[in-house]
Order: C-alpha cells, then sequence, then structure tokens
C-alpha cells in the first residue's frame, strides 16, 4: 500500500486510506476476506488474544521497528499485570509502564536516543510498582536464541565479573556458571525463554504472513523464533509475487506467524526505513509530558484514549504532518 508513499513519484499519498476524516483499515472486517488461508485482522483482535500475566516481547530498537499502534490498542484494553521480556524496545517498556500495565520487565537498556531516559519506566522501577531484571544486550540476546533454537540455555563469556550477575530480583534461574568439559573454562549459562507472544512490527507481509523487512532487523529473527506466537503489524499488505520476487528480505516465514495486522505509519513517532522518519516534534513531546505523571495522562488521554483506533489516531497527527515524515526514495530515510 506505501509504495507510492515512498517513491519519488508519490503522487497520490495515502492511495487506500481513502480521505483523511475516513481512515479505514482494510483488514477491519476480517471475515470479509475471502482467502481461506488469510491470516489478517483487525488490530483489535490481536489485543484480545493477550492475557492479564502474559510474558511479552515487542521489536523495536530506540526510534525505529516499534508496533506503537499495537502497544496503544494494549493500553485501551486496559491489559494488566504484563511482563516483558525484552533488549532495547524502549517505547513499549515506557507506555506500558506510564499506563500502568505492567508488573515486571527482563532488560538490557531502556533509552530514548538523543531525548534522555524512559521517565514512566524509571519512574515505576524507582517507585517500586515495577520489577526489573537486569541483562547485557548480548545476555538477554542469548536467551532469546535458546529458545529460538530450541535449546534449554547457551553458554556465554557476557556479564562475567559483572554486578549483572550480583543482584537478582525475580528471575532467580537468571544463570548458572559452569565449566567447558572441553577446556575448563569457566562460562555463564543463560536460560532459555520464551515469551507468550512476540509482537513484531516490519515492513510488509503477505496475506499468508510471510513478513518482510527493509533494512536493519535488530533480534526480531530471535524474538520471533523463540515465542509461543507470533503476531505481525506490517506497514502494507502486498500480494505473495511480490514477496516472492525479493524472498531475501523475509525474516520471518508464514509458519511462524499467527496473525498479520495492516498498520500503515504503525511505529509512529518512530519511524520505519524506507517508509517514514520517525517524528522529532512528537518525540519530544511524548518525552517532556513524560517527565510527570499528571502531564503524561494527558497525552495518553488525548493521543491514545480519545483515539478509538489507530486509523483515529492518524487523524489526530494529520496527513500535513505524515506526508512530511515519508523517506526520501533514494536515501531511504
Amino acid at each position: 500500500m506505501w509504495n507510492a508513499v515512498c517513491t519519488a513519484a508519490a503522487t497520490q499519498p495515502f492511495r487506500e486510506l481513502k480521505q483523511l476524516g475516513e481512515f479505514k483499515s482494510v483488514t477491519e472486517s476480517p471475515g470479509d476476506n475471502n482467502s481461506a488461508s488469510s491470516k489478517l485482522i483487525s488490530m483489535s483482535d490481536a489485543v484480545v488474544q493477550i492475557e492479564d500475566g502474559h510474558n511479552l516481547t515487542f521489536s523495536g530498537f530506540a526510534h525505529s521497528l516499534a508496533p506503537i499502534a499495537l502497544v496503544h490498542e494494549i493500553i485501551r484494553q486496559g491489559k494488566k499485570e504484563l511482563e516483558l521480556t525484552s533488549m532495547g524496545e524502549c517505547w513499549a517498556a515506557d507506555l506500558l509502564s506510564g499506563a500502568g500495565c505492567l508488573k515486571r520487565v527482563r532488560l538490557s537498556n531502556y533509552m530514548f536516543e538523543g531525548f534522555g531516559r524512559c521517565m514512566n519506566f524509571s519512574r515505576a522501577v524507582q517507585d517500586g510498582v515495577v520489577q526489573a531484571e537486569d541483562y547485557s544486550h548480548f545476555g538477554i540476546t542469548s536467551r532469546f536464541m535458546a529458545g529460538a533454537l530450541g535449546l534449554s540455555y547457551l553458554p556465554t563469556k557476557v556479564m562475567a565479573g559483572t554486578d549483572i550477575l550480583n543482584r537478582i530480583t525475580f528471575d532467580h534461574d537468571k544463570y548458572k556458571i559452569s565449566e567447558c568439559p572441553f577446556t575448563g573454562e569457566s562460562y555463564v549459562l543463560v536460560r532459555a525463554v520464551h515469551p507468550d507472544i512476540a509482537f513484531i512490527h516490519a515492513s510488509r507481509a503477505d496475506e499468508q504472513g510471510n513478513v518482510q523487512l527493509f533494512g536493519s532487523s535488530s533480534i526480531i529473527d530471535e524474538q520471533a523464533r523463540s515465542a509461543k506466537k507470533v503476531i505481525v503489524t506490517v506497514e502494507e499488505i502486498v500480494d505473495s509475487e511480490e514477496i516472492a520476487r525479493l524472498p531475501e528480505l523475509t525474516v520471518i516465514p508464514g509458519f511462524l506467524v499467527h496473525a498479520v495486522v495492516e498498520a500503515p505509519f504503525g511505529a509512529h513517532p518512530a519511524g520505519m526505513y524506507r517508509y517514514y522518519n520517525y517524528d522529532h516534534k512528537h518525540v519530544q513531546e511524548y518525552w517532556e509530558k513524560s517527565r510527570d505523571p499528571a502531564t503524561f495522562q494527558e497525552y495518553l488521554q488525548e493521543f491514545v484514549f480519545s483515539s478509538k483506533d489507530h486509523w483515529d489516531y492518524l487523524k489526530k497527527i494529520g496527513l500535513r504532518r505524515l506526508m512530511a515524515l515519508r523517506a526520501d526514495p533514494l536515501l531511504g530515510y
């Protein structure tokens, strides 16, 4: 859907979004789709599958690949006591913390690059509302990798000799120290993790759930393959022939994907390579309002609770602003 938006010949922006005042997803009524193998569902139906207390993981690192539209819907539906296992997806952690949806988090680092700390998340941890278990980037990624490979653990050398191993909050099986049977070297063993649902935001997919991504993938592969269920939001739905034309872009094959949601600008105010840049002005507004719980509730009311869905949210951001964020077709950003 967004090919025209992301090329120099983008003369018909929002081709299939119709008029700005009439934002409507082509997937709002999945029952109308005639394809028996279609995995397209609505955003609301995707989030309904989350149960309170579920262990979730979200794609995203800094201001890209974040499934923010889906996080908004989680907040609207009032999910509670969620557990987050993550590497660097600051947007999901901060939004869910500020909305009171999180109970505990495994993480390596959260920060709004170029702005500062994740204020909602930091405040929730400091106030004892959210429990946090620290890992290094590669430490938590190794837990995903073990799960993805079908192994019960992986040996690493990261985190050895650091206070990350000396402080345990709730992961009492966080690690084991073991000697290599071949060399006698000491290794840190980290246990596999299997989130209940992995929510991934990517570039495009077909109706059968074959997911493609332009640019850096962060740890999407490991997250998707370790999770019990995978739900993907994408910028556009394309036909299977287009997916087959560039198979090297496929990061998650359809047989791993439970459902797909079409969500143009689904990462806003973060960005997506080849589609749109992150919205610096909106991120600045978000971060400033997140510094105080009262003003952050105002933000949630304005952009999340008073928006009935993602299309209503995009309407509030405005067509002119969204078009100004379009990526340069030559540079991809």
